[in-house]
Order: C-alpha cells, then sequence, then structure tokens
C-alpha cells in the first residue's frame, strides 16, 4: 500500500475515532480433560480435570471478525482458497475508479473489528493432591478497534472521493481507541482445593504470566470535530487525541530492524475460583503417587474469572504523541508523499502545532491486555455429555488498550478420554450469532467457532479455526504389577464423610 494510503487512513482515524469467540478456543478450554488449557479461561479448573498429567506440545489460534465490511456468500467458496492462482472477484465502487472485493455495510452504527492470533507453545500441568500446577508459554498478536464512527471507516476504505460524506462537519465526541500489540508471555500457574466437605468444593487459582512486547501501537481519541469539503482536503477544528508507536522499524528509512527484539515488557495475570456440586460425597484420601487419586464427578459447577490483566511498557523504539484541542488545514492530500514514517510523524505535529516536536510527549508508553470478566456454568446431564454456558465481558483499562469483545455462549459436548465433540452457539459482542464445531482425538483437537464461513452460510465477516496437540495422562489410572503378577493400588484410605 502506498505511503499516501496509509497516511489517509492513520489521518482519518485520528480525526475521528476508531475501534470479540473464537480467540477463546471454546473446544479446548471448557471440557473435563482440558488441563493446561484451563487456564485462558479460568486457572482454577485445573484441580477438577480429568487428567493428573497433561503436556502441550503445540496449539494455535487465527481469529478475525468487523461489521463494517463482508464478503458476498455468492462470491466466494472456501474450497478455492485452496485452488493455485485463484482471484477473487472484484466489483466497482459507486464512486470512484477503484475495483474493490468486500462490499461495505452501509449501516450508521458503529463499527469495530477484532483480530487475534495465538500460538500456545510448549507447556505442561501437574497434580498433586489438592495442588495444581502449571508452566505455558506462547506468542499472541491482537489488533483491535471499536465504536469507530461508520463515516470514518468509509473514508478510510473508499477515500475522500466518497461524495456522499462530504461537506459535512462531522463532531464525534464518544471517546475511541485503536490498539495492536505483538508479545510473547510466559506464564507460571497455581490452582488450590480451598475447601471440600459433604458434597461441595472450591478451588482458586491464579496465573502469573511474564509479558516480553516486540510492537505496540495505541491511538486514542477524545473529541474530534472536522469537514472533508472534497477530495483532497481535510479541515480539522477541533482534535484532542493520544497516540503511540514502537515498531521493529527504522522510523528514518522505514528498514525492518530485529535489534532490539524486545521493545518492552510488564505483567499480567488471570485469577478465578470454581464451586462444584459434586455427585458423590467427598473422601480425604492419602496417596503415594500422581496417579492415584481419582477423578471427582459432579453435577454442575459454577466458575468466575478474569483474565489477561496486565500491560507492556513500551521503552525501545518508543514515542508518545499528543494533539490536545487543536485545530488544522491539510491540502492537497492526495498529492502528499511520505518518504518514511518520522516524516509522517514530524508532519502531523507541524500542521497542529506549526513546529515537529511540539506533539512529542514521552520515549515510552504502556499498552493494556485485552482484559475480560467471565463467568461459566458446566452442567453434567447424562454420562459423557455435558453442557456449558458462558459469559466473557470485555472491559478496557484506558484508552491505550486492546479492546476485547464480549461473547455469551452455550456449549453442549459428548467428551470421554478418546473423543470429544463440542457444539458452541455463541452470540458474538452481544449482536451475532454463530455456531461452531470442535472435535478431539486423543490428544489432538481441531476446530472452530464460525462454522457458517466454511459452508457459505452468511456473508464472510471473518474467521476462525484453531487446533491443538498434546498429551495427558488420566486421574485414577495406576496400573502397577503386584509381586503376584496382579493389578494393584498403593494408597490407603481414611474415609470421612463429611
Amino acid at each position: 500500500m502506498k505511503y499516501r494510503s496509509i497516511f489517509i487512513i492513520l489521518l482519518i482515524s485520528t480525526f475521528s475515532g476508531t475501534t470479540t469467540s473464537g480467540q477463546e478456543m471454546f473446544g479446548t478450554v471448557l471440557g473435563n480433560y482440558a488441563g493446561l488449557d484451563n487456564l485462558q479461561l479460568n486457572p482454577s479448573g485445573m484441580n477438577n480435570s480429568k487428567v493428573f498429567l497433561d503436556v502441550r506440545l503445540l496449539g494455535a489460534d487465527i481469529f478475525l471478525e468487523n461489521n463494517y465490511m463482508y464478503l458476498s456468500k455468492r462470491e466466494y467458496k472456501f474450497g478455492n482458497f485452496f485452488k493455485s492462482g485463484y482471484q477473487l472477484p472484484t466489483h466497482m465502487e459507486e464512486y470512484g475508479t477503484e475495483e474493490r472485493i468486500f462490499y461495505p455495510y452501509g449501516t450508521t452504527n458503529m463499527k469495530s473489528f477484532y483480530a487475534s492470533q495465538r500460538i500456545n507453545g510448549p507447556g505442561a500441568m501437574l497434580i498433586w493432591k489438592k495442588h495444581a500446577f502449571a508452566v505455558t508459554t506462547g506468542i499472541r498478536n491482537v489488533l483491535s478497534g471499536r465504536h469507530i464512527p461508520y463515516e470514518i471507516m468509509n473514508f478510510a476504505y473508499l477515500g475522500l472521493n466518497y461524495k456522499p460524506q462530504q461537506n459535512i462537519n462531522y463532531h464525534d465526541t464518544r471517546p475511541f481507541n485503536v490498539a495492536q500489540m505483538t508479545w510473547a508471555e510466559i506464564g507460571v500457574g497455581y490452582s488450590y482445593e480451598v475447601y471440600a466437605r459433604g458434597i461441595n468444593k472450591i478451588t482458586a487459582g491464579i496465573t502469573v504470566k511474564r509479558l516480553l512486547g516486540y510492537s505496540g501501537f495505541w491511538l486514542g481519541v477524545k473529541n474530534a470535530d472536522y469537514i472533508v469539503p472534497d477530495d483532497s482536503t481535510i479541515i480539522v477544528n477541533n482534535l484532542d487525541a493520544r497516540y503511540g508507536i514502537s515498531l521493529p522499524l527504522n522510523y528514518a528509512n522505514n528498514a525492518f530492524i530485529s535489534s532490539p527484539l524486545i521493545k518492552g515488557g510488564g505483567f499480567g495475570f488471570d485469577i478465578g475460583a470454581t464451586f462444584y456440586r459434586l455427585k458423590k460425597i467427598h473422601q480425604e484420601q492419602i496417596y503415594e503417587r500422581f496417579c492415584e487419586p481419582p477423578y471427582e464427578d459432579y453435577l454442575y459447577r459454577i466458575g468466575i474469572s478474569l483474565v489477561d490483566v496486565g500491560a507492556i511498557r513500551f521503552k525501545k523504539n518508543a514515542n508518545l504523541y499528543a494533539i490536545e484541542n487543536q485545530a488544522s488545514y491539510w491540502d492537497d492530500v492526495n498529492h502528499i508523499k511520505f518518504r518514511n514514517i518520522e516524516q509522517m510523524l514530524d508532519t502531523i505535529s507541524y500542521k497542529f502545532y506549526g513546529d515537529n516536536s511540539s506533539a512529542y510527549v514521552d520515549n515510552n508508553f504502556l499498552v493494556w491486555l485485552p482484559s475480560a470478566l467471565s463467568v461459566q456454568f458446566d452442567y453434567h446431564y447424562y454420562r459423557n455429555w455435558y453442557i456449558n454456558g458462558t459469559a466473557i465481558y470485555g472491559f478496557q483499562t484506558g484508552q491505550n488498550s486492546l479492546s476485547r469483545p464480549s461473547e455469551l455462549s452455550i456449549t453442549p459436548r459428548y467428551e470421554s478420554e478418546w473423543f470429544e465433540a463440542s457444539l458452541p452457539v455463541s452470540l458474538y459482542d452481544w449482536y451475532l450469532p454463530r455456531i461452531g464445531l470442535s472435535l478431539r482425538f486423543y490428544y489432538l483437537t481441531i476446530g472452530t467457532d464460525k462454522l457458517g464461513y466454511f459452508f457459505r452460510m452468511s456473508n464472510f465477516t471473518g474467521f476462525d479455526f484453531y487446533f491443538n496437540l498434546k498429551f495427558f495422562l488420566s486421574k485414577g489410572n495406576c496400573r502397577s504389577k503386584g509381586p503376584n503378577g496382579c493389578q494393584e493400588k498403593s494408597y490407603q484410605t481414611k474415609e470421612k464423610l463429611r
């Protein structure tokens, strides 16, 4: 993309405002064989897993969703993407001369988008008596935007020559933000059985994560008042905005730089608790081996958790800027050409303040994780059949925060040691209904929370696919040989019916 196009998108976004779950990987985090993957939704769920040892080899998730543009279901077929040289059909835009693949929705509601890529690296979980321990690694990339005024998205995608929006004084007063961050995380998890008496049990858990930032960007706008009179002019009556940038690029020549690889650091945590109504009275026992404690079946469980609470402070190749209630006039925008990012940033400062440096504030800034509050209810319906209900409420810590979409899901599932199937039915961001499917065959899980995309059941507005590969050992499955060649158990029982 030409620098002029990039600049117009960033400039328009700066003037007015800009903005989720497939990213939740429901097929891997809800079941009783989830083990280590419980940490993504509620770290207290580790204790009551059907496995005592869980070793993850590799997992990944690719997710994208938006409510601004779509690819018509009549014009794509999933299998075509695997054909050599296949190109999506294009159409002429209503105003201008360019051809486009995607159609914009002609609605005036606020626009949003969320893109997430996650690679879950090697990790392990081990349960011993009332304790569960875990170590996890991963690499994540998130790009989010929320509450974008519709006219901003139209200008950014269709260009300033979108005549229906010219010569209108837009005054956007609702705060908004757009943010991006790529980071690695190393986590240590712990869960403890804090209460167990009769048929009731409570567990609590926490995961503390060291965060290593690779790149970050955020833009926050509190107020913007502007007019686009024609296809090359922008009149800014007032702008109140802040933005920060830390990228693996040399801003003077746009060359890629690999050192320093880590440009910032921070900490994050997940914390949660789960209540179990057991099917049988809890029994206290003394064990000698990890494999001996049996799995305690439940009638239902209720969990609550806070996930992805934390931030990364970028200090390397980092700049923070502010435009505080300033006006500006931009003419001949279509012919502005920037040689590099540094020139673009200097020009923005000059246009608003009359010099190249007044917009500069500091050489470091924070980006907050996509935090969420989650409540989970899991009902054991019959034998291997379960029904799960999960609500996820995404919230922002500040304008310099990644924005996680909210979601409500109902997921029936069948689970056994060698096979598991889940069918999540969800309401994404409180408005978009979706159906997913996840299948586990022993140690391999593949799934999607947006199945309709593969079968052209609806217009294409996003994509979701995940997989997980791991190894586990089930609870209560000790098979040692005694002196007579018979299987024997090596624990003593002190049955305490309380």
